[in-house]
């Protein structure tokens, strides 16, 4: 495990971006706290190194609540915000129904063609 305050130090950055890095790429399993000290697990670590090395090679992750499923069953339709549009998430089929009605963690992937959302259990 590696400390928080050895993060920053190693990776030339504030802790509030540390913090933010943490909250947009990271998942639960990936951070800790302990006695109220703040630890990473090696793998989320490597994950911050990677994210501040090459922005693009880590995906952002977004809470999403998934709306109803798509004509596809490799797709969902998941709601952002209150005021923003339905965005087609990419799922595996055999999990399509059960997600309906249910928050998820999604990624999102941006590149020249454009923006991608991706369900985060398929990055496993």
């Amino acid at each position: 495990m590696i400390a928080f305050n050895d993060l920053c130090t190693e990776l030339g950055i504030t802790k509030f971006q540390l913090a933010k890095l943490r909250d947009e790429r990271l998942a639960e399993g990936e951070y800790l706290t302990v006695e109220g000290r703040k630890f990473f697990t090696e793998e989320g670590a490597e994950k911050l190194r990677l994210a501040v090395a090459v922005p693009e090679a880590v995906p952002k992750r977004l809470q999403m609540r998934v709306i109803r499923r798509a004509p596809n069953p490799h797709w969902v339709y998941c709601l952002m915000d209150k005021d923003k549009p339905l965005v087609p998430v990419a799922v595996r089929p055999r999990d399509c129904d059960k997600l309906i009605g249910k928050p998820i963690f999604v990624d999102v992937i941006t590149d020249k063609n454009g923006t991608t959302y991706r369900y985060e259990a398929l990055g496993r």
